[in-house]
């Protein structure tokens, strides 16, 4: 049997990649697929994945060809793989990777020649009819700046704190949206997990980590940390954005003295206990019951998708 191959992608393309794939190649074998909704998160895509797994022969090793580095799916995806071998994660999946590497699997190659392969046909088939190449100036060089005396301490005032661009409840923390747009919209340069759970776990904590978007950094932090570290001056006036899975862990900070006037509310998975609001919030009284506290201290809580 060949290396197992499963596609991941926001909304349903996972299932026409292969179905185009198909058309060109013919029906394939040990191929699944799985789709992401709205008002799901990365557990359930987990159970989506594991329920592909358990049709597929997976001895020779599982490649997960999914959407976007840092989405949901390959959230996903990095939490099944991580502590397995032959087990592996590639993003930015299109047609000319797709192909060649089902082609290419039924020559047998070893599981990393069909991962290097996968990566080179799918850059490769990126490319442009009549662009031109670009020329990149050489960077002018640059004159290291001189050593600042350090500022005498002083007490904290109103403007020595970080600026929060954005705080944000999403139980799917950094994925395609946070990454691409979020990031964008407020021009924070740090992003902050807060969470008791998340900071304890070191997979999720190191995926995390990894999953920031270019010239943003991402730290995973509990909330007693998240108290101290908005109390640090050596963060001064950077704008950064906050991600909660919960509205309890907010009002814990908050009750910390973190300065936060909104909160967007963003994808609350729905389980058992919980109450569909909308597509992407459900929430259980627990959670109820820290919006009502949130809003008694005046702070605005809004659910809105990025402009």
């Amino acid at each position: 049997m060949t290396i197992a191959i499963v596609i991941g992608t926001h909304g349903w393309a996972a299932e026409q990649l292969l179905k185009t794939a198909e058309m060109l190649l013919g029906e394939q074998e040990n191929v699944g697929w799985i789709d992401f909704v709205p008002g799901e998160n990365a557990e359930t895509l987990i159970e989506k994945y594991n329920a592909q797994l358990a049709k597929l022969d997976t001895a020779k090793g599982v490649l997960f060809l999914v959407d976007t580095w840092g989405g949901s799916p390959f959230n996903a995806a990095s939490r099944i793989v991580v502590d397995k071998e032959h087990y592996e994660v590639i993003a930015g999946v299109n047609i000319p990777m797709l192909v060649e590497t089902l082609m290419a699997r039924d020559d047998n190659p070893s599981f990393d020649e069909l991962v290097a392969l996968a990566v080179e046909t799918g850059r490769e088939g990126v490319k442009a009819l009549k662009a031109k190449p670009v020329e990149k100036a050489a960077p002018a060089p640059v004159q290291a700046a001189a050593p600042k005396a350090a500022a005498p301490l002083k007490p904290m005032g109103p403007n020595d704190y970080m600026v929060i661009g954005l705080a944000r409840i999403d139980d799917r923390l950094i994925h395609g949206q946070v990454a691409t747009r979020w990031t964008k919209e407020t021009n924070v340069s740090r992003i902050i997990v807060v969470s008791d759970e998340v900071a304890a776990d070191t997979v999720r904590k190191t995926l995390l980590t990894q999953v920031a978007p270019p010239g943003v950094t991402a730290h995973v932090v509990d909330v007693a940390k998240m108290i101290r570290v908005y109390n640090n001056p050596k963060y001064a006036g950077e704008r950064i954005m906050l991600l909660f899975t919960n509205p309890t862990d907010v009002e814990r900070v908050v009750e910390g003295g973190v300065k936060i006037t909104s909160v967007n509310i963003g994808g609350m998975a729905f389980r058992q206990g919980k109450t569909q609001v909308n597509n992407a919030i459900s929430v259980d009284e627990k959670d109820i019951e820290a919006f009502k506290k949130l809003n008694a201290r005046g702070i605005e809580l809004e659910a809105r998708k990025v402009s």
